[in-house]
Protein backbone atom coordinates (compact mmCIF):
# COMPACT_ATOMS: atom_id res chain seq x y z
CA UNK A 1 0.00 0.00 0.00
CA UNK A 2 1.51 3.23 -1.38
CA UNK A 3 0.01 5.38 0.58
CA UNK A 4 0.54 3.70 3.98
CA UNK A 5 4.09 3.83 2.85
CA UNK A 6 4.15 7.20 2.29
CA UNK A 7 3.36 8.21 5.47
CA UNK A 8 4.99 5.69 7.76
CA UNK A 9 8.29 5.35 6.08
CA UNK A 10 10.56 7.58 8.06
CA UNK A 11 12.99 10.20 6.26
CA UNK A 12 16.53 10.14 7.66
CA UNK A 13 18.14 13.67 7.82
CA UNK A 14 21.83 12.31 7.69
CA UNK A 15 23.67 14.04 4.42
CA UNK A 16 26.01 10.78 4.32
CA UNK A 17 23.56 8.12 4.42
CA UNK A 18 23.59 6.69 1.18
CA UNK A 19 19.48 5.83 0.93
CA UNK A 20 18.74 9.48 1.41
CA UNK A 21 17.69 10.33 -2.31
CA UNK A 22 15.71 7.39 -2.60
CA UNK A 23 13.44 7.21 0.86
CA UNK A 24 13.02 11.37 0.78
CA UNK A 25 10.01 13.04 -1.06
CA UNK A 26 10.83 13.25 -4.62
CA UNK A 27 7.62 15.06 -6.19
CA UNK A 28 8.88 17.04 -8.96
CA UNK A 29 11.28 14.25 -10.17
CA UNK A 30 10.78 13.04 -12.95
CA UNK A 31 12.46 11.30 -16.21
CA UNK A 32 10.52 10.74 -19.89
CA UNK A 33 9.65 7.81 -21.44
CA UNK A 34 7.20 6.09 -24.04
CA UNK A 35 4.38 4.40 -22.44
CA UNK A 36 4.26 0.47 -23.08
CA UNK A 37 0.87 0.56 -24.13
CA UNK A 38 0.81 3.63 -26.89
CA UNK A 39 3.73 6.54 -28.16
CA UNK A 40 2.58 8.94 -25.89
CA UNK A 41 5.31 10.58 -23.75
CA UNK A 42 5.10 10.90 -20.23
CA UNK A 43 6.12 11.80 -17.24
CA UNK A 44 7.11 9.03 -14.69
CA UNK A 45 7.32 10.91 -10.88
CA UNK A 46 9.09 9.27 -8.07
CA UNK A 47 7.88 8.76 -4.99
CA UNK A 48 9.50 7.95 -1.89
CA UNK A 49 10.99 4.32 -1.32
CA UNK A 50 10.42 3.59 -4.95
CA UNK A 51 13.84 2.96 -7.29
CA UNK A 52 14.23 5.84 -9.45
CA UNK A 53 15.92 3.80 -12.10
CA UNK A 54 11.99 2.14 -12.80
CA UNK A 55 9.92 4.44 -13.72
CA UNK A 56 5.80 3.93 -14.31
CA UNK A 57 5.30 2.18 -17.23
CA UNK A 58 2.44 3.96 -18.27
CA UNK A 59 1.07 7.12 -19.33
CA UNK A 60 -1.20 9.25 -17.31
CA UNK A 61 -4.40 8.34 -19.48
CA UNK A 62 -4.14 4.41 -19.53
CA UNK A 63 -3.30 4.82 -15.39
CA UNK A 64 -6.56 6.82 -14.63
CA UNK A 65 -8.27 4.18 -17.23
CA UNK A 66 -6.68 1.21 -15.08
CA UNK A 67 -8.01 2.66 -12.12
CA UNK A 68 -11.06 3.17 -13.25
CA UNK A 69 -11.37 -0.51 -14.86
CA UNK A 70 -10.20 -1.90 -11.37
CA UNK A 71 -12.79 0.18 -9.72
CA UNK A 72 -15.67 -0.89 -11.82
CA UNK A 73 -14.74 -4.42 -11.50
CA UNK A 74 -14.71 -4.36 -7.39
CA UNK A 75 -17.87 -2.76 -7.37
CA UNK A 76 -19.39 -5.16 -9.91
CA UNK A 77 -18.35 -8.00 -7.57
CA UNK A 78 -19.70 -6.66 -4.39
CA UNK A 79 -22.63 -6.37 -5.89
CA UNK A 80 -23.12 -10.19 -6.14
CA UNK A 81 -21.37 -11.17 -3.03
CA UNK A 82 -21.75 -9.20 0.71
CA UNK A 83 -18.19 -9.06 1.34
CA UNK A 84 -14.20 -10.49 0.86
CA UNK A 85 -15.55 -13.75 2.57
CA UNK A 86 -18.59 -14.26 0.49
CA UNK A 87 -16.73 -14.08 -2.79
CA UNK A 88 -13.50 -16.34 -1.33
CA UNK A 89 -15.96 -18.94 -0.51
CA UNK A 90 -17.76 -18.76 -3.99
CA UNK A 91 -14.73 -18.96 -5.34
CA UNK A 92 -13.98 -22.34 -3.62
CA UNK A 93 -17.26 -23.84 -3.92
CA UNK A 94 -16.60 -23.76 -7.92
CA UNK A 95 -13.14 -25.34 -7.64
CA UNK A 96 -14.43 -27.59 -5.73
CA UNK A 97 -17.50 -28.29 -7.78
CA UNK A 98 -15.19 -28.51 -11.14
CA UNK A 99 -12.50 -30.91 -9.01
CA UNK A 100 -15.88 -33.27 -8.14
CA UNK A 101 -17.11 -33.36 -11.88
CA UNK A 102 -13.21 -34.67 -12.83
CA UNK A 103 -13.59 -37.28 -10.19
CA UNK A 104 -16.92 -38.70 -10.61
CA UNK A 105 -15.67 -39.39 -13.99
CA UNK A 106 -13.36 -41.90 -13.44
CA UNK A 107 -14.69 -45.14 -14.88
CA UNK A 108 -12.01 -47.90 -13.23
CA UNK A 109 -14.03 -50.68 -10.88
CA UNK A 110 -11.20 -51.44 -9.19
CA UNK A 111 -10.68 -49.73 -5.80
CA UNK A 112 -6.70 -49.60 -5.92
CA UNK A 113 -6.93 -48.98 -9.48
CA UNK A 114 -9.62 -45.92 -9.10
CA UNK A 115 -7.04 -44.77 -6.40
CA UNK A 116 -4.21 -44.47 -9.25
CA UNK A 117 -6.54 -42.71 -11.67
CA UNK A 118 -7.69 -40.56 -8.89
CA UNK A 119 -4.24 -39.41 -8.49
CA UNK A 120 -3.13 -38.88 -12.21
CA UNK A 121 -6.57 -36.85 -12.33
CA UNK A 122 -5.43 -35.05 -9.16
CA UNK A 123 -2.27 -33.39 -11.01
CA UNK A 124 -3.92 -32.77 -14.34
CA UNK A 125 -6.30 -30.95 -12.60
CA UNK A 126 -3.80 -28.60 -11.24
CA UNK A 127 -1.98 -28.59 -14.46
CA UNK A 128 -4.73 -28.00 -16.82
CA UNK A 129 -7.36 -26.40 -14.76
CA UNK A 130 -4.69 -24.07 -12.41
CA UNK A 131 -7.00 -21.07 -11.32
CA UNK A 132 -9.93 -23.68 -10.38
CA UNK A 133 -7.60 -26.09 -8.52
CA UNK A 134 -5.76 -23.00 -6.23
CA UNK A 135 -9.41 -21.41 -6.11
CA UNK A 136 -10.50 -25.19 -4.34
CA UNK A 137 -7.03 -26.15 -2.49
CA UNK A 138 -5.23 -23.54 -1.35
CA UNK A 139 -7.88 -19.90 -1.00
CA UNK A 140 -8.01 -19.28 2.85
CA UNK A 141 -12.10 -19.25 2.33
CA UNK A 142 -13.84 -19.02 6.36
CA UNK A 143 -16.04 -21.63 5.53
CA UNK A 144 -13.45 -24.22 3.98
CA UNK A 145 -14.39 -27.77 5.07
CA UNK A 146 -12.04 -29.15 7.43
CA UNK A 147 -10.21 -31.90 9.40
CA UNK A 148 -11.41 -33.88 10.66
CA UNK A 149 -15.11 -33.39 11.67
CA UNK A 150 -16.19 -32.18 7.81
CA UNK A 151 -14.68 -35.19 6.37
CA UNK A 152 -15.63 -38.05 8.88
CA UNK A 153 -19.34 -36.46 8.88
CA UNK A 154 -19.21 -37.06 4.55
CA UNK A 155 -19.53 -32.90 3.97
CA UNK A 156 -16.99 -33.87 1.13
CA UNK A 157 -18.41 -35.35 -2.12
CA UNK A 158 -14.73 -36.44 -3.18
CA UNK A 159 -13.02 -37.61 0.30
CA UNK A 160 -16.54 -39.68 0.64
CA UNK A 161 -15.71 -41.34 -2.53
CA UNK A 162 -12.26 -41.79 -1.82
CA UNK A 163 -13.40 -43.36 1.56
CA UNK A 164 -15.70 -45.93 0.16
CA UNK A 165 -12.80 -47.34 -2.50
CA UNK A 166 -10.53 -48.01 0.55
CA UNK A 167 -13.40 -49.69 2.23
CA UNK A 168 -14.05 -51.91 -0.60
CA UNK A 169 -10.17 -52.54 -1.00
CA UNK A 170 -9.93 -53.29 3.05
CA UNK A 171 -13.13 -55.87 2.48
CA UNK A 172 -10.49 -57.44 -0.22
CA UNK A 173 -7.90 -57.87 2.13
CA UNK A 174 -5.91 -55.41 -0.05
CA UNK A 175 -5.58 -52.34 2.46
CA UNK A 176 -4.65 -53.03 6.50
CA UNK A 177 -6.73 -51.85 8.87
CA UNK A 178 -5.07 -48.35 9.39
CA UNK A 179 -8.42 -45.57 8.94
CA UNK A 180 -9.62 -44.68 6.14
CA UNK A 181 -9.41 -40.92 7.51
CA UNK A 182 -5.67 -41.50 7.69
CA UNK A 183 -5.10 -43.12 4.35
CA UNK A 184 -6.91 -40.03 2.55
CA UNK A 185 -5.52 -37.21 4.79
CA UNK A 186 -2.01 -38.85 3.98
CA UNK A 187 -2.73 -38.58 -0.11
CA UNK A 188 -4.15 -35.28 -0.16
CA UNK A 189 -0.99 -33.65 2.02
CA UNK A 190 1.15 -35.33 -0.57
CA UNK A 191 -0.42 -34.60 -3.45
CA UNK A 192 -0.74 -30.63 -2.40
CA UNK A 193 2.40 -30.74 -1.11
CA UNK A 194 3.77 -31.77 -4.82
CA UNK A 195 1.73 -29.21 -6.53
CA UNK A 196 2.59 -26.67 -3.60
CA UNK A 197 6.63 -27.23 -5.19
CA UNK A 198 5.72 -26.94 -8.44
CA UNK A 199 3.99 -23.47 -8.46
CA UNK A 200 7.56 -22.55 -6.15
CA UNK A 201 9.10 -23.94 -9.07
CA UNK A 202 10.48 -26.56 -6.92
CA UNK A 203 11.36 -28.87 -10.26
CA UNK A 204 13.34 -28.41 -13.11
CA UNK A 205 10.36 -28.95 -15.90
CA UNK A 206 7.06 -30.23 -15.91
CA UNK A 207 8.11 -33.73 -16.93
CA UNK A 208 10.19 -34.33 -14.09
CA UNK A 209 7.19 -32.88 -11.67
CA UNK A 210 4.94 -35.64 -13.43
CA UNK A 211 7.31 -38.43 -12.69
CA UNK A 212 8.03 -37.31 -9.59
CA UNK A 213 4.82 -36.96 -8.50
CA UNK A 214 3.32 -40.14 -9.78
CA UNK A 215 6.23 -42.36 -7.88
CA UNK A 216 5.84 -40.24 -5.01
CA UNK A 217 2.06 -41.01 -5.02
CA UNK A 218 2.32 -44.29 -6.05
CA UNK A 219 4.54 -45.20 -3.01
CA UNK A 220 2.06 -43.88 -0.19
CA UNK A 221 -0.99 -46.20 -1.93
CA UNK A 222 1.30 -48.87 -1.66
CA UNK A 223 2.78 -47.89 2.13
CA UNK A 224 -1.39 -48.08 2.97
CA UNK A 225 -2.06 -51.68 1.11
CA UNK A 226 0.98 -53.36 1.18
CA UNK A 227 0.22 -54.37 -2.51
CA UNK A 228 2.53 -52.81 -5.60
CA UNK A 229 0.37 -50.76 -7.49
CA UNK A 230 -0.02 -51.32 -10.95
CA UNK A 231 0.65 -47.45 -12.70
CA UNK A 232 3.98 -47.27 -13.69
CA UNK A 233 6.21 -44.15 -13.58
Amino acid sequence: MIWKELIETPVRNDPKSADLWLRRPTRGIHSTRKCIRCTHDKRSYLFRGQDRRRPRRNCESHDSQGGRTRRRLADALYRHFADKDALLSALVEDGLAAWEKVVRSLKSQDPMEWLDELSEAFMQFALKQPHRFDAAFFLPAPDARQYPGDFAAGRSPVIAMVMVRIDQARADGRVGDKPALEFVLSLSALAQGMVSMLRANRFSDEKEFKNLFRTVLRHCIESFSGVPSRRTP
